[in-house]
C-alpha cells in the first residue's frame, strides 16, 4: 500500500493575524485525493470558511498560498504557487498563480499551503523555515518594491539565490490598489483579481521562506523519473511546444498579431502602426536585443524566465526580467509603446510596483484614448499622456500606487473609473461586468478566450487555451469564430486548467498529453490516477469556485463584455466580424455542455453529484434538492 505521505508535507501552515497565533492542521490523504492541492484545496477553503459577507477586504477573508504533489520533485516547472481568496477587483473568488521557487520551499520546510486569516494590528513579514515560523516586523520594509523588499529580506537573513523565496506586495498593495498583485523572485507575479489588495489589507508585506532540507518522497522514484524526461522530450520537440521551450512566450506577439488577436492601442486597430521593424518583434530577435542570462524556475530546463540588461535608451544599463507576451502586450502594445528596451523597462516597473500588468494596460490604454478623444484633459490627469509614452505611464504607476490626484480613482481599475468618468470615456474602456481584467489580447478575434473570460469564476479565464482537445473527443482545429464549436471546446476543456493549478507546477510544463501528465502524479503519489479522474479533480474546483461566487451575489447577469471588450474589430484580419451576433448562442452552448443551469448559473445539482459535491447541493439549491 502507498504511504500517503508520498510527494505531500501533509501539513497545512494556519496564521491568524488578528491574534499572531501559528499552528499547523493536517492535510489528510482522502482531502488530498480529493482536492489535489493548489486550486483545489483553495477552492475547498474559500466555500467551508468565507461566508458571503466577508468581502475581499474584510478581516474573515482568506488568503491561501497553496502548492502542489509535484513541488519539489523532479519534474520540470515545480516551483509553483496558487494564491485563492476573494479579490478586490470581482469580489469574488480569484484563483492565480506564480512560480519560481516558494512551492519548492514551502514544500521543503514541511507545508503544503498558507492559509491567512484576520488583520494584522501592524505591518508584518512571515519567515518560514523547516524548524520554525514566526510573524515579524516589516516596518522596514515599507514603501520599498518587490524587487528591494527581496533584496532587504536577503540581506537580513542573510541568504542568496534560490535558498529564499520571497512573495511581496509593492507599493500597490500597500496602498490597496483594486489590481495589485504579488510578485516575487524577482520576475514571477500572481496577478489576478486584487490579490495583492488582499495581502495589504491584512496588512503582511511579504513571505519569505528558506529552502527547508526536509525533502520529499515520491511513490515510485523511477517512473517519477522517467515520467519527468517524457514531459521534458516532449516540451521540446512537440510543434505545439517547442517554440515555448526554446522562449517562452516571446513568440506571442507575432503570432496574435497574424490573427489579428494583438491588443493595439486599447483595441482601436488591429494593425502595425506606421515605421515598425516587424522583424524585431519575432522571439529571436527580442531576445537578442538585450544582454541576458537564465532565471528559470525550481527544476526548470525551458529557455524562458531570463533576466536582461537594457542595452540603448533612456534606461541603458538597468536590469530587467524578460517580459512575458502579456508583459510585452500590456507594457507595450496596447498603449501604443512599440521600442522594446522602453517596453521591458516599463514591464519591470510593474512587477516592482506589484501591479497586474494586463489590467494597467487597458487602463492606460483608456486614459490615453480618452485624452486623444477630449474626454479626459490634461488637467483631470495632471500631465498630457500621449500614446506610446512610456516615461508618462512609468508616472501614471507612480500616481497610481501613492493614490495621488486622479491616480487614486484610477487605483480603482478601469471599470469603476470609466464608469465613474462616464461618458463616451466608459465606451472605450475593456473588462467583464463582473470587474474581472482580460488577458492582454484583443480577443475579437479569439471568441474562446472572451468567453472564457466573461464566464470564468477566478477573475481571469478558467479553461484558458485549447490543449490536447482530440483527449477528449473535440477536433484538433476549429475556427477561433465559429460560435458553436468555440463555446462546446471552452466548456469541454473546463477543469484541465484547475487541475494544473493544483499540481504546484508551471501552466507551461503541463502543456503535454494529460495521460504523460497523470503519470507523473501517479508515480509521485502512488495513487491509479488517470485523466478522467484529473479532469474531474479540475471540475470540481471548477464548480465550487463558480458556487462561491454564486454564494456572494455573483451571477450570470454579470457575465458580460463590456461596449469596447466585444466591440466590432474596424480593420485587420477580422475586421466586421461581431462576437455579439452569437453572444447568446454561444452561452445556451456553454452552459449545457458544462451542465450548469442556464437560467441561476448555478451547476445542475446532477453535476455536483458526478463531481461528489452533494454538501453543496442544498447550499445552491435547497434542501429538498438533495434528493
Amino acid at each position: 500500500m502507498a504511504d500517503t505521505t508520498y510527494a505531500y508535507a501533509g501539513r497545512i501552515l494556519r496564521v491568524d493575524l488578528t491574534t499572531g497565533r501559528i499552528w499547523s492542521d493536517p492535510f489528510p490523504g482522502a482531502d488530498r485525493r480529493k482536492w489535489v492541492g493548489g486550486a483545489g484545496l483553495g477552492a475547498k477553503i474559500l466555500w467551508e470558511e468565507v461566508p458571503p459577507h466577508a468581502d475581499w477586504d474584510h478581516p474573515d477573508n482568506r488568503l491561501v498560498m497553496a502548492t502542489g504533489p509535484l513541488a519539489g520533485l523532479p519534474v520540470w516547472g515545480t516551483g509553483g504557487l496558487t494564491v485563492v481568496t476573494r479579490g478586490a477587483m470581482t469580489n469574488g473568488a480569484t484563483n492565480t498563480q506564480a512560480n519560481g521557487f516558494f512551492g519548492a520551499n514551502l514544500k521543503l520546510c514541511g507545508y503544503d499551503a498558507i492559509v491567512f486569516q484576520g488583520q494584522s494590528p501592524r505591518w508584518v513579514y512571515l519567515h518560514v523555515t523547516d524548524e520554525r515560523v514566526e510573524l515579524r516586523d516589516a516596518s522596514f520594509l515599507l514603501g520599498k518594491d518587490s524587487w528591494e523588499t527581496q533584496q532587504a529580506l536577503e540581506a537580513e537573513l542573510r541568504l542568496t539565490g534560490h535558498r529564499l523565496s520571497v512573495y511581496s506586495i509593492g507599493p500597490a498593495g500597500e496602498s490597496l490598489v483594486r489590481f495589485a498583485a504579488i510578485q516575487g523572485d524577482y520576475g514571477h507575479v500572481a496577478s489576478k483579481n486584487g490579490c495583492g489588495a488582499v495581502m495589504g489589507k491584512k496588512r503582511v508585506k511579504a513571505v519569505a521562506i528558506e529552502r527547508g532540507a526536509r525533502g520529499v518522497a515520491a511513490a515510485h522514484p523511477h517512473a517519477l523519473l522517467a515520467a519527468a524526461e517524457e514531459i521534458a522530450h516532449n516540451l521540446k520537440t512537440d510543434p505545439s511546444t517547442k517554440g515555448l521551450y526554446m522562449f517562452g512566450t516571446l513568440g506571442g506577439v507575432r503570432n496574435l498579431h497574424g490573427m489579428g488577436a494583438l491588443p493595439i492601442r486599447n483595441y482601436t486597430t488591429n494593425v502595425w502602426p506606421e515605421g515598425v521593424d516587424t522583424k524585431l518583434w519575432e522571439a529571436p530577435n527580442l531576445r537578442e536585443g538585450f544582454d541576458h542570462r537564465g532565471h528559470q524556475c525550481s527544476a526548470c530546463g525551458m529557455h524562458h524566465c531570463h533576466m536582461q540588461v537594457i542595452r540603448s535608451g533612456p534606461y541603458k544599463g538597468q536590469v530587467v526580467d524578460e517580459p512575458e507576451y502579456e508583459g510585452w502586450a500590456g507594457a507595450g502594445w496596447a498603449i501604443g509603446a512599440t521600442n522594446p528596451q522602453e517596453v521591458a523597462w516599463l514591464n519591470t516597473q510593474l512587477d516592482r510596483a506589484s501591479l497586474d500588468v494586463n489590467e494597467f494596460g487597458w487602463l492606460c490604454g483608456w486614459v490615453m484614448e480618452c485624452q486623444q478623444k477630449g474626454y479626459l484633459s490634461e488637467k483631470d490627469l495632471g500631465f498630457r499622456l500621449e500614446w506610446g509614452d512610456v516615461e508618462g505611464a512609468g508616472r501614471l504607476i507612480g500616481m497610481i500606487c501613492k493614490r495621488e490626484g486622479m491616480g487614486n480613482l484610477l487605483a480603482e481599475g478601469v471599470k469603476r473609473a470609466s464608469e465613474k468618468v462616464g461618458g463616451p470615456a466608459a465606451e472605450c474602456a475593456i473588462y467583464t461586468m463582473n470587474g474581472t481584467s482580460p488577458r492582454g489580447h484583443d480577443h475579437r478575434s479569439r471568441w474562446e478566450e472572451l468567453l472564457d473570460t466573461c464566464t470564468g469564476s477566478s477573475g481571469t479565464k478558467d479553461t484558458g487555451p485549447p490543449t490536447f482537445p482530440t483527449e477528449w473527443g473535440l477536433p484538433a482545429r476549429i475556427s477561433p469564430q465559429d460560435p458553436v464549436p468555440v463555446a462546446r471546446q471552452v466548456a469541454t476543456l473546463r477543469g484541465r486548467k484547475h487541475f494544473e493549478d493544483s499540481l504546484g507546477a508551471c501552466v507551461f510544463t503541463t502543456r503535454v498529453p494529460m495521460d504523460i501528465l497523470c503519470r507523473s502524479v501517479a508515480a509521485a503519489t502512488g495513487w491509479d490516477i488517470g485523466r478522467d479522474e484529473a479532469m474531474r479533480a479540475g471540475r470540481r474546483a471548477a464548480a465550487l469556485l463558480r458556487a462561491f461566487n454564486l454564494r456572494c451575489g455573483i451571477g450570470p447577469e454579470l457575465e458580460k463584455p463590456s461596449k469596447r471588450y466585444a466591440s466590432t474589430p474596424v480593420d485587420g484580419p477580422i475586421a466586421g466580424v461581431s462576437i455579439l451576433d452569437h453572444w447568446e448562442t454561444m452561452l445556451d452552448t456553454w452552459y449545457e455542455t458544462a451542465g450548469y443551469d442556464r437560467k441561476t448559473g448555478r451547476p445542475t445539482p446532477e453535476t455536483l453529484r458526478a463531481l461528489e459535491l452533494d454538501d453543496v447541493i442544498a447550499p445552491l439549491w435547497g434542501a429538498g434538492a438533495r434528493a
